[in-house]
């Protein structure tokens, strides 16, 4: 299965594209929780190259046939290497501008999560869910991005969290779910893994007085002995229900804190919040990470689903 980097190159008069078709290694990951999708790679080709990284203003990459990322370039290098060059990249999906990028505070009334983020951000690279329900109000506070905003209109639109599909397109439903059937991959590894790190025990918010009447507690937490409290001040995004908002707090220090996945030769091509099957631990649940590795063993990809309050919600 062959992975083709493109560069889109500024020649000054327009832009070119070159295509390199010798991968010597590769990374791609997405994740729920990451606004964006991540590549690396290095790539050989013989001779002398006839573009300067200093050029590259776009990285696209296809693996076998399909298109999987579309995005920055954060990195580019050029490197004479024996006989041709070598050509290094680390790119970001577009979709990191919307975490990059502060929205005007203001309350944004009767909004879609595509007409919030467009009115926030203009990028011809993203797409979004369309259509999804109209929300009253959404306030935005200063200093937040634009992924924050749409994360504030997606929990109070559905309950769910917006993630990254296919190219940078955000969802925060799954659409036509696609099924991963595993049972006929060659599995490397099957893994269960816990990160409490991070988990919040009990959350409390302010109203305009003095006190804190607003709280949420993890049962989890308490099980395993875990005390981190927080206060939060009244938070003009959460207005409409604070409690939604506190409870958002509490949820989301609980992402991936448990979660089960595997390591299999090959890749299906599956994406975020497909249904995983044919692998007992997996099957039945939504697929919040996945990591694709290539080099000269082949291809391994690794899919985790996490056991938390967002990534196994019904989408």
């Amino acid at each position: 299965m062959d992975c083709i980097l493109q560069l889109d190159v500024d020649m000054g008069s327009g832009t070119a594209v070159r295509v390199f078709g010798r991968c010597l290694g590769f990374v791609f990951e997405k994740a729920l929780y990451v606004p964006y999708t991540r590549f690396s790679g290095v790539f050989y080709e013989d001779g002398v190259s006839d573009i300067s990284a200093l050029d590259v203003v776009g990285v696209r990459v296809r693996l076998g046939g399909t298109e999987i990322h579309s995005g920055l370039a954060d990195e580019v290098s050029i490197e004479r290497f024996g006989r041709g060059y070598k050509v290094r990249v680390s790119s970001r999906g577009y979709t990191l501008l919307l975490a990059q990028n502060e929205p005007y505070p203001r309350i944004n009334t009767n909004v879609t999560l595509k007409s919030l983020c467009q009115a926030n951000l203009t990028s011809a690279y993203i797409s979004y869910e369309d259509p999804t329900p109209v929300v009253g109000n959404i306030y935005i506070n200063e200093g937040s991005t634009v992924w924050e905003a749409a994360v504030a209109y997606c929990i109070k639109a559905t309950g769910l969290y917006p993630f990254v599909s296919g190219l940078n397109t955000v969802r925060m439903t799954a659409g036509t779910q696609r099924v991963i059937d595993y049972s006929g991959v060659k599995k490397l590894s099957v893994v269960s893994a816990l990160d409490s790190r991070y988990l919040l025990s009990d959350v409390y918010m302010k109203e305009l007085g003095d006190t804190y009447p607003y709280e949420a507690h993890d049962a989890s937490a308490a099980r395993m002995g875990i005390v981190r409290t927080r206060y939060y001040p009244l938070d003009m995004q959460w207005l409409y229900d604070p409690q939604v908002g506190l409870q958002h707090k509490l949820d989301y220090s609980n992402k991936g804190v448990r979660k089960v996945g595997m390591t299999y030769m090959g890749w299906l091509g599956e994406d975020l919040m497909d249904k995983a099957s044919g692998e007992s631990t997996l099957t039945g649940k939504n697929i919040n990470y996945v990591k694709v590795v290539g080099g000269g063993k082949g291809i391994t990809t690794t899919v985790m689903c996490y056991d938390d309050r967002y990534g196994q919600k019904e989408v």
